[in-house]
C-alpha cells in the first residue's frame, strides 16, 4: 500500500469530484505505468488479432502519459491467472512496476466473436472498465483506437484523439492528391485526385468537408470537397491566388488569402451571403490565416516589417499587431484550441526550419524541434495536447507526431512520394 502511495505523489494526479486523474497539463507528470497483455487469437483470427494489439499499442505508446510495460518484463503466467480481479495475481504485476493492467479475450458468440477488454488498477486489485465490442475483423484498428479512447479518457477526463484523422498533401509521380489518414498510419485514402496540383488543405470544424486550393483549372483557386457527396465546388477562383481557406469555428465564415487587388492580403467570406471583406491593406504580403477557437482574433504571417513575421489581428481586422520578433523568417501559423498557444514554422541561423510556439499571453517563444533535418507545417490535435508535422530526417518529407511540448515523436505515413502541409480533424460526432 505504501508502494501505492509514493506512485500517486510522483505521477501528478488531480481530483474532479470523487475521481483523481493524471494531470496532463502538468510538464513534472511522469508517465502513467501500464501492462497490456496482447490478446490471444481463436482458430483462425491470428492476423486480425494481431492488427488489434499493435494498434492498441500504438495508441497507448503514441499518448505520452503512459509508460507502456514490455510483455519481456511480465512474470505473471497471464493465462492460467485468468481475466478477473479474483484471480489476477496482482503482486506480479506489482513487482514489475505496473500500475494499471489491460487484459482482453475474445469468445464465441454463436455465429459471433465478442471481444472483451479490461482495465485494473493494480494497487486497489479491482476492476475498473469493462467494454464488449462485436469483433469485426475488418475494422479491428478501429476497436483498437474507439478502446485506447475509452483508456484515455478515464486516466485524464478528456477525449482522447485515437479516432480523429489528419489531411494532407502527397506528393507523388507529379500528382499532387488530398489525402485523409488515420493517426497512427493506417487506412490512407484519397479524397481529391486529378491530375492536377491541390495543396494546403484544412477542415470544417464539424469535419464534413475539406478546403483546398486547385491548380486544376490553371489558376490557384479555392475549392470544397463534400464527405458526403464527394463533390467538390469552387469556393473563390478570383485571378491570381485563392490559397489558405480556413474556416472559423462556427463555421460560418473563411478566411482566406486573396491576391484580387494586385497584392497578397487577408480576406473573410461569409458563406450565407457569398460576401468578400478585406481585412489587411498593407504593402507587404499577408498570408496564412489561423482563427483563434473563440473566433475573435485571426493569427497570420505578413513581411510588411521587412521580413516574413507572425502578426494577430481582430476578427474584423482591427488592432493588426506583430507578435514574433526573433528570427527572419517564421510561418505557418496555427492556434491552439485553448487559445493559449500559436505555433509556427521558423527558419535558424543555420538555414534549418524548425517548429517553435508562441505563449499568446507572454509571447514567450519556445522551440519543439531541433537537428533532425527541416521540421515544418505544424497543426495541434482536436484536444491541444498532440501535434502533427512533417520532417525530412529521413530523406524525404514525411508525418510525424509528437507531444505539444516537442516529446514522444513518431513518424506515421509511410509509401511512396512526399507528405506536406498536414492538418488534424476536429473531433467526429460519433466519437
Amino acid at each position: 500500500m505504501k508502494k501505492h502511495f509514493i506512485t500517486i505523489s510522483v505521477l501528478l494526479f488531480f481530483i474532479v469530484g470523487a475521481r483523481q486523474y493524471l494531470d496532463i497539463n502538468n510538464p513534472d507528470m511522469q508517465p502513467y505505468p501500464l501492462a497490456f497483455v496482447p490478446v490471444l487469437p481463436l482458430e483462425d483470427n491470428a492476423e486480425e488479432v494481431n492488427e488489434f494489439n499493435e494498434a492498441l499499442n500504438f495508441d497507448l505508446e503514441l499518448a505520452g502519459i503512459f509508460k507502456v510495460i514490455s510483455p519481456k518484463a511480465f512474470i505473471a503466467d497471464t493465462v492460467k491467472e485468468g481475466f478477473s480481479d479474483k484471480t489476477i495475481q496482482f503482486q506480479n504485476w506489482a513487482d514489475i512496476g505496473a500500475d494499471g493492467l489491460i487484459k482482453g479475450f475474445l469468445i464465441k458468440d454463436g455465429d459471433k466473436i465478442k471481444l472483451e477488454m479490461r482495465l485494473f488498477e493494480v494497487g486497489t486489485q479491482k476492476m475498473v472498465m469493462n467494454k464488449v465490442y462485436n469483433f469485426d475483423g475488418a475494422k479491428v484498428r478501429y476497436l483498437a483506437h474507439s478502446f485506447a479512447n475509452e483508456v484515455y479518457k478515464f486516466y485524464t477526463g478528456e477525449k482522447g484523439i485515437f479516432l480523429t484523422k489528419i489531411v494532407f498533401v502527397r506528393k507523388y509521380m507529379g500528382e499532387h492528391s488530398i489525402n485523409i489518414i488515420d493517426i497512427d498510419g493506417s487506412n490512407e485514402q484519397k479524397i481529391v485526385s486529378n491530375g492536377s496540383i491541390n495543396i494546403l488543405p484544412s477542415w470544417h470544424p464539424m469535419g464534413t468537408s475539406i478546403l483546398y486550393t486547385s491548380f486544376i483549372n490553371h489558376n490557384p483557386d479555392l475549392f470544397e470537397f463534400i464527405f458526403s457527396s464527394k463533390i467538390s465546388r469552387v469556393v473563390s477562383n478570383f485571378s491570381g491566388l485563392n490559397v489558405g481557406g480556413q474556416y472559423s469555428p462556427d463555421g460560418k465564415k473563411i478566411a482566406l488569402t486573396l491576391s484580387r487587388d494586385d497584392n497578397s492580403e487577408i480576406y473573410i467570406l461569409d458563406t450565407a451571403t457569398n460576401k468578400f471583406t478585406r481585412l489587411t491593406k498593407d504593402w507587404g504580403i499577408d498570408s496564412s490565416p489561423s482563427w483563434s477557437p473563440d473566433g475573435k482574433k485571426i493569427a497570420f504571417v505578413s513581411n510588411r516589417s521587412g521580413n516574413p513575421h507572425i502578426y494577430i489581428m481582430n476578427a474584423d481586422g482591427s488592432d493588426q499587431k506583430r507578435i514574433t520578433f526573433k528570427g527572419t523568417y517564421n510561418q505557418t501559423p496555427k492556434w491552439s484550441p485553448k487559445g493559449d498557444r500559436i505555433l509556427f514554422t521558423a527558419r535558424d541561423e543555420r538555414n534549418v526550419f524548425d517548429i517553435f510556439y508562441i505563449d499568446v499571453s507572454t509571447l514567450d517563444i519556445k522551440r519543439l524541434t531541433q537537428d533532425q533535418g527541416n521540421n515544418m507545417e505544424p497543426s495541434f490535435s482536436p484536444n491541444g495536447q498532440y501535434i502533427v508535422f512533417t520532417s525530412t530526417r529521413g530523406g524525404s518529407s514525411q508525418l510525424y507526431i509528437m507531444t505539444k511540448d516537442g516529446l514522444n515523436q513518431k513518424r506515421i505515413s509511410s509509401g511512396k512520394g512526399e507528405c506536406f502541409t498536414p492538418a488534424w480533424s476536429p473531433f467526429f460526432k460519433e466519437e
